[in-house]
C-alpha cells in the first residue's frame, strides 16, 4: 500500500512538473503597455525638438515616398515582395543631435499562406548636402511562435511597433549622470563606417559612399531592366520565327 501511494504521489508530482513546463513553454513574449507608451512618447518628443514637428513629418512623408517608389520600380528585394508582405514604416523614428542621420523600421507581416514568421527592417536615412537619402538595413526575423499561438496568421502592426520599440528605440536614449535623459551615441554605430562597413578618414569619403551606393542602387536596377527588355524581345523575335515556319 505505501509503495502504491509513494507511486501516486511521484506520477502527481511528475504530471505538475510536466504541466508546469509545458505552461512555460507556451507562455508569449508580453510587453509592458506603460513602458512601451513611454518609450514611444520620449523618442518622439526628442527627435522633433531636434527636428521640429513639420520637419519631422516631412522627413518622414519623404522616407515613405521612397520606400512606394522603389516597390513601384520593384527595385533590389522590392521586387520580390509585391503583395507577398503588409508593410509600414513605424511613425516614430529616430534621430542624431546634428540632425543629419536618422533610424527607423519598417513593419513587415509575411502574407504567404505557408509563412509562420514576420518581420522588422532597420531603415537609414542620411542627409548629404542638404538632400536625404534613404537605404534598408538589417532585418529582423519574428516568428510567430513566440508571440501567439496562430502560426499562420501575420502578427499585428501593433505587435510589430511594440517588438521596434524595445529592440531598437529603447536604445536611443539614456539617463546621464544628473538622471537626465540623453541621446545615446552608441545607437548611431551603424553609421561609424561607411555604406560599404569600412572605416573612412573624412566627412566627404564618408558622405560620397553613401551617394555611391545609391548611385549603384539604381544602376543595378537599370541593368535589370534593360536585360528583362532585351530577353521579352528575344522571345517575341523566336515566337515570330516558329509561327514562320507553320506557314
Amino acid at each position: 500500500m505505501d509503495m502504491l501511494h509513494r507511486e501516486n504521489k511521484l506520477f502527481i508530482l511528475l504530471f505538475i512538473t510536466c504541466s508546469l513546463i509545458f505552461a512555460t513553454c507556451k507562455r508569449y513574449k508580453e510587453y509592458n503597455a506603460i513602458e512601451i507608451k513611454t518609450i514611444r512618447k520620449s523618442v518622439l518628443d526628442e527627435s522633433q525638438s531636434i527636428l521640429g514637428k513639420e520637419t519631422y513629418f516631412s522627413i518622414y512623408q519623404m522616407a515613405n515616398d521612397s520606400i512606394i517608389n522603389w516597390s513601384k520600380n520593384e527595385l533590389g528585394l522590392w521586387k520580390y515582395y509585391g503583395n507577398l508582405t503588409d508593410y509600414q514604416l513605424d511613425t516614430v523614428f529616430c534621430t542624431n543631435e546634428k540632425a543629419d542621420k536618422i533610424i527607423f523600421s519598417i513593419l513587415r507581416r509575411n502574407m504567404v499562406d505557408v509563412s509562420v514568421g514576420d518581420g522588422i527592417s532597420y531603415f537609414y536615412g542620411v542627409k548629404i548636402r542638404n538632400t536625404w537619402y534613404f537605404f534598408e538595413g538589417p532585418y529582423m526575423v519574428l516568428p510567430r511562435e513566440y508571440y501567439q499561438e496562430d502560426v499562420h496568421t501575420p502578427l499585428s502592426f501593433e505587435k510589430l511597433k511594440q517588438i521596434a520599440t524595445y529592440n531598437i528605440y529603447r536604445k536611443y536614449l539614456k539617463k546621464n549622470s544628473q538622471e537626465e535623459w540623453e541621446i545615446n551615441d552608441n545607437f548611431f554605430s551603424s553609421f561609424s563606417c561607411d555604406a560599404y562597413n569600412y572605416p573612412f578618414t573624412t566627412q566627404e569619403a564618408w558622405e560620397e559612399s553613401w551617394l555611391k551606393l545609391n548611385r549603384q542602387k539604381w544602376e543595378d536596377h537599370r541593368k535589370a531592366h534593360q536585360k528583362a527588355i532585351e530577353e521579352k524581345r528575344k522571345e517575341e523575335i523566336m515566337e515570330r520565327y516558329y509561327k514562320s515556319l507553320k506557314k
